[in-house]
């Protein structure tokens, strides 16, 4: 029992210490990920697994510190413009609307590949692509030639205003001042256009979003198949 114990214990360390590891990394998605980083994350794994099949969780603990403070360094270094160059960056597959065969070369990727990531995009004609750059992630980003890219409303010559962030301010029938505030509306705006256009409580909303300045969307709890009022707190 003592035995079991203390492998649960290790479980649960373990489970902290990748946590700690996932707010080292921030917000950068698998997608962002360089080579070095997706190698240094399975070689974190390897070192964070030895706890669960051996005793020592000292050389355990030091080897994730030393890994970690690595990731942090190199993440600092990549800041740094000349690091930049050397680490990675971007690649030009497409300028001017030809295709750069030694960029192909270097980044591994045949013309079928190439061809493949611009069907993705939208664009079934190379003609119709007048730059295409290979992101970190091995997404490509594609600046269309002028006649290729769709008309806007510039294009047209119409005035549109600006739109501002639209922000959730109710979920699960709960309204959230923070967001209210950084929408620039307030609590009782929110009741009364309830009250005005649906003739409803914030306890009966589902989910809300608004700008501030070009509308309210709202889901009650009876358009998503539910009763009104399933939820009236947190």
């Amino acid at each position: 029992m003592e035995a079991l114990l203390v492998y649960a214990a290790r479980c649960v360390v373990m489970v902290l210490v990748i946590w700690a590891v996932s707010i080292v990394l921030g917000k950068k998605s698998l997608l962002q990920f360089s080579a070095f980083d997706i190698g240094i994350l399975m070689i974190v794994s390897t070192v964070i697994a030895q706890p669960l099949v051996t005793k020592d969780v000292v050389k355990t603990a030091v080897g994730v510190v030393i890994l970690l403070a690595g990731i942090i360094v190199i993440g600092k270094l990549s800041l740094r413009s000349r690091f930049y160059m050397a680490d990675y960056r971007p690649s030009v597959l497409i300028a001017g609307g030809v295709i750069k065969k030694e960029e192909l070369r270097k980044n591994h990727m045949s013309i079928h590949a190439l061809l493949a990531l611009l069907r993705a995009q939208g664009y079934t004609r190379v003609s119709d692509v007048n730059f295409a750059i290979l992101e970190l992630g091995g997404n490509i980003s594609v600046v269309p030639r002028n006649s290729a890219r769709p008309v806007t409303v510039r294009d047209m010559g119409i005035p549109v205003p600006d739109g501002g962030l639209t922000l959730p301010v109710v979920m699960d029938g709960v309204a959230y001042p923070d967001m209210l505030e950084a929408a620039g509306v307030t609590l009782q705006w929110l009741e009364d256009e309830l009250k005005k256009r649906y003739r409803c409580v914030v306890a009966d909303v589902f989910y809300a979003e608004t700008d501030g300045r070009l509308g309210l969307y709202v889901n009650l709890y009876s358009q998503s198949g539910e009763g009104t009022g399933r939820r009236r707190g947190p």
